[in-house]
């Protein structure tokens, strides 16, 4: 039997409880990315964000709720550094940017070791994991798949469906690289990242693009 939770809905909060939940989840963060999710007691949270037991659990009533409204905070960043493509830029150049964004957000940040967290936790606390897929990952995806809709409406690609086409994009421009990272043996050359993000969306765009617009190039 797992455990189920609700995010705590802390933002409309008053100014200064909003304040306190903000040095919470910054002691929690820094606590959990420390120590692990299971080692991390709310009793040390508490005294480390130098509030009672009773404010840190009238804001969370549980460590796994705490930990969720983390997991929504690292997704809304992420959404925040990753805009959509611009398509007036033109298709290629649009989409090579927003592959270099998801590789720079989803896999070279320096916060990637909370993503260990979560996937360590998930096997317990399955909505830990389905929390974050949906809110971050499934996310991008989504809005990539408008983007790519757009794009097809303007004659630009050919696809059946744009969650599929979008999912195939992001997987052709990563591809062993989240491996490597959590590995520790991602080749840290830019270039080498360069080339696998063009490569990805040239094979993309081979796959998608529509037979009239073969031979606009790479920079249509």
């Amino acid at each position: 039997m797992t455990d189920t939770f609700e995010a705590p809905r802390t933002q409309r909060s008053p100014a200064s409880a909003g304040r306190k939940v903000e040095t919470v989840k910054h002691a929690a963060r820094a606590m959990f990315l420390d120590q692990g999710f299971s080692a991390t007691s709310m009793d040390a949270i508490a005294k480390a964000a130098g509030v009672s037991k009773a404010t840190l659990y009238a804001y969370f009533p549980s460590k796994e709720a705490l930990f969720a409204s983390l997991i929504m905070t690292e997704c809304e960043g992420l959404e925040r550094a990753l805009p959509l493509p611009d398509l007036s830029a033109g298709l290629y150049p649009a989409l090579r940017e927003f592959a270099r964004q998801y590789l720079r957000v989803f896999i070279e940040r320096k916060d990637v070791a909370f993503v260990r967290i979560i996937a360590n936790e998930s096997s317990r606390f399955p909505d830990l994991g389905r929390l974050f897929y949906e809110s971050g990952p499934l996310a991008t995806i989504k809005r990539l798949a408008r983007f790519l809709d757009e794009a097809k409406a303007k004659g630009l690609l050919e696809f059946d469906d744009a969650i599929t086409a979008a999912t195939q994009f992001l997987s052709l421009v990563r591809g062993e690289r989240p491996l490597l990272t959590v590995l520790g043996i991602a080749d840290p050359d830019p270039g080498a990242l360069d080339r696998e993000i063009e490569s990805g969306v040239e094979l993309f765009l081979k796959a998608c693009r529509p037979v009239a617009a073969e031979g606009e190039g790479p920079a249509s």
